[in-house]
């Protein structure tokens, strides 16, 4: 595992499930499979709950076309590329499309893929990984073959099924991708009880907020809100489109956090939730997510089907250590975001119950610490 310096373009890299090949290191169908995964970081937190599927069309080894699926509804990548391609005025009889997902070959709000593929003279299709959406599931790939096109299945595969990881776990079970996010000192301490500590730099913490554009959901516990008063926003510096939704959520079983709090202040396209289980207070502008209880707070299971009920297919978890935790011994978290100082933050260290499977998989430097992340 290569050791990296932690940049914007690695933070994105970090925060979308990679590091992901370059294409100026692959050759043949590997390098333009590579252009196309991409083209797809450029839908992540935009497209859930579909998949931000990217797609390169190639003619003669030229590049004739890109596209990437960035809204529900929307026309999917393999479309967006051949309407990119045509109004190049490129000929696409005889092309080749590279996709990281299967086409799908089924009517929703949008027309089938392959369809408009064979329609458009493409002759080649090259596909990341199959869709396991049981409406797809390979028979994109049969009708394709059908109909006369050479299928290359498998192109940089491990690669393309963890960049659509998020999407295959909302078909599988329902439950959106949670990704845990934790600055700690090296004695594994958060910082002292009731004191709000700055573990990280503020260069890391701008950095770390490609998490938040990564994700359509962020989620803390009450503690964190009493002690920091944060106001959760996605503040990560590249323009994202209009129709992206960041829920910020907070865990108030009992309503105990005041309507003075930094986070219930209302944010275009940023909607705040508070999670109950009872029937405290309303508060103007948020809505009250009403969960059944379980143990000392509420059930977090039903919080991520609520959560993916408000189409979120990505969340993330950043706080508290309790929280973290909680999430952590249900299973429920799907990767660790560790950001590790050098320097230790003089609390409690914190004991977090990891899977014994767990290992690390990529992580970066800076001058004092670094992003680690665990899955």
């Amino acid at each position: 595992m290569s050791d990296l310096v932690l940049t914007p373009e690695v933070a994105w890299a970090l925060a979308t499930g990679g590091p992901w090949p370059v294409p100026m290191d692959q050759a043949g169908d590997a390098r333009f499979m590579a252009l196309a995964l991409q083209e797809g970081l450029k839908g992540v937190g935009l497209a859930s709950p579909n998949p931000p599927v990217g797609c390169v069309l190639v003619k003669a080894g030229r590049i004739i076309g890109f596209g990437v699926h960035t809204r529900a509804g929307d026309p999917h990548g393999e479309i967006m590329a051949l309407r990119d391609a045509e109004a190049q005025g490129e000929d696409l009889k005889g092309s080749t499309a590279y996709v990281t997902l299967e086409p799908c070959c089924h009517h929703g709000r949008t027309g089938p893929c392959t369809l408009a593929l064979i329609q458009a003279g493409v002759t080649r299709v090259v596909v990341g990984v199959r869709d396991p959406n049981p409406r797809v599931d390979g028979g994109g790939l049969a009708i394709l073959r059908a109909q006369g096109l050479a299928v290359e299945e498998g192109v940089l595969g491990e690669a393309c099924a963890r960049f659509h990881a998020p999407f295959f776990k909302l078909i599988h079970t329902g439950l959106p991708w949670v990704a845990l996010k934790l600055a700690l000192g090296s004695d594994g301490s958060l910082g002292p009880v009731g004191r709000t500590t700055q573990v990280t730099p503020p260069e890391v913490q701008r950095l770390a907020h490609a998490l938040r554009r990564a994700s359509e959901a962020i989620v803390v516990g009450r503690h964190t809100i009493e002690v920091d008063d944060p106001q959760l926003t996605d503040r990560w510096p590249a323009p994202t489109a209009p129709h992206r939704s960041f829920a910020r959520v907070v865990m108030d079983e009992t309503g105990q956090v005041p309507f003075t709090a930094r986070v219930w202040a209302p944010v275009a396209g940023q909607p705040v939730y508070r999670a109950v289980t009872g029937d405290p207070m309303p508060l103007r502008g948020v809505e009250d997510l009403h969960l059944p209880p379980e143990g000392r707070g509420c059930s977090l299971r039903h919080l991520l089907h609520e959560l993916a009920a408000l189409g979120v297919g990505r969340v993330l978890v950043e706080g508290g250590g309790t929280l973290a935790a909680a999430f952590l011994s249900q299973g429920l978290v799907d990767e660790f975001h560790r950001f590790q100082s050098d320097s230790p933050a003089q609390g409690p260290p914190l004991s977090l119950p990891l899977p014994a499977n767990w290992s690390l998989s990529a992580s970066a430097h800076w001058g004092g610490g670094r992003w680690e992340i665990l899955r």
